[in-house]
């Protein structure tokens, strides 16, 4: 059931997402002459046409998507949440930002185009029973070839200045922003670290003398030390952010991080590495395993001393990349039969 709920809620988030979109664009569609008509068109016609591939291609492969997702849950189940977290966030990110809004008014031209060429073959196949049914069939056709490609038409020329404005913007400040929240998210689960892996060590202390361990980790409690870190960090680092209704006020002070912060939180990894290798330890639950420790040394150097717009995006696809590759593994071995 968790599954199955998982891919109902991204069916219903990409048309919210959409909605959204054309709604906080900062240009209105307008190809025709009557302003009613052109209300439509970019505030329903065009949220249809990129939701409609969206949700074709989720209940088409529901079944699919829900065995990958038991799937990513089986495979990651030894990776702490707060990695999950972490890597979930950065993918949020490079999908919002960067792929859907280029990528979803192609998918819907395509997929429009692939139902036309079906239904064209049906009434050419006489599969569609009577008249009436084939010229509804040869209409609706019609309509899913050009209203797709006339949203594209209109919607990419005007894009593309956003997409430019949006570069521009995320060269000049939300790049602060969004890495900020990763760098700080990062750091948080540095600190939380040493506690996991003290835990971790006193049970198997336990296991050592008793037999059975006694020492249980306080999991939840560490979770809302690290979640009260993380809003700290955040405070701390970010510039202030203007918003509709106000500017919220954090701190700016990101030069803590690069003086002292990272350096404490590499500190705080090389001493836990250095101690699970001497330990021969072979548990996860504190840094994670060696793609974890990778990306986490990334983000740290970086802030320190390749804090460059470039390196930075570099980093922040790296970590979707890794994200990314796992669901695509599950996706790929996934039974498209109904299981989970």
């Amino acid at each position: 059931m968790p599954t199955r709920l998982t891919v109902a809620l991204l069916g219903l988030m990409g048309p919210v997402y959409f909605v959204l979109l054309v709604i906080f664009l900062p240009f209105r569609l307008t190809p025709f002459t009557d302003p009613m008509l052109n209300l439509l068109f970019h505030f329903v016609a065009v949220p249809i046409v990129f939701a409609a591939p969206w949700i074709g291609v989720i209940y088409y492969h529901r079944y699919r998507l829900a065995n990958t997702v038991h799937l990513m849950q089986e495979s990651t189940s030894s990776v702490p949440l707060r990695w999950r977290v972490f890597y979930g966030t950065n993918a949020a990110f490079v999908l919002l930002f960067f792929l859907l809004p280029l990528t979803i008014p192609v998918l819907a031209l395509i997929e429009g185009l692939y139902v036309a060429g079906t239904l064209f073959a049906r009434v050419q196949g006489g599969k569609v029973g009577s008249t009436l049914a084939a010229i509804v069939s040869i209409l609706t056709a019609i309509c899913l070839s050009v209203l797709p490609a006339f949203v594209l038409i209109e919607f990419a020329p005007q894009y593309i200045l956003v997409w430019n404005a949006i570069m521009e913007a995320w060269n000049s400040f939300w790049i602060t922003v969004v890495y900020g929240i990763s760098q700080c998210l990062v750091n948080a689960i540095s600190f939380g670290s040493p506690a996991y892996f003290i835990y971790f060590a006193a049970s198997e202390y336990d296991k050592g003398i008793f037999e059975t361990s006694y020492t249980k980790t306080p999991t939840n409690k560490i979770r809302m030390g690290e979640a009260a870190l993380f809003l700290i960090f955040i405070t701390l680092y970010l510039p202030p952010i203007p918003t509709v209704l106000f500017t919220i006020p954090f701190l700016n002070m990101s030069f803590l991080f690069t003086r002292y912060i990272n350096w404490m939180s590499m500190g705080i990894g090389v001493i836990i590495i250095i101690v699970k290798r001497i330990l021969r330890v072979k548990d996860n639950s504190t840094m994670g395993g060696a793609s974890n420790i990778v990306v986490v040394f990334l983000f740290l150097i970086v802030e320190i001393f390749f804090k460059t717009n470039i390196v930075v995006t570099i980093v922040i696809w790296l970590a979707f990349f890794v994200y990314a590759s796992i669901a695509i593994a599950n996706y790929l071995r996934a039974s498209s039969r109904e299981m989970y």
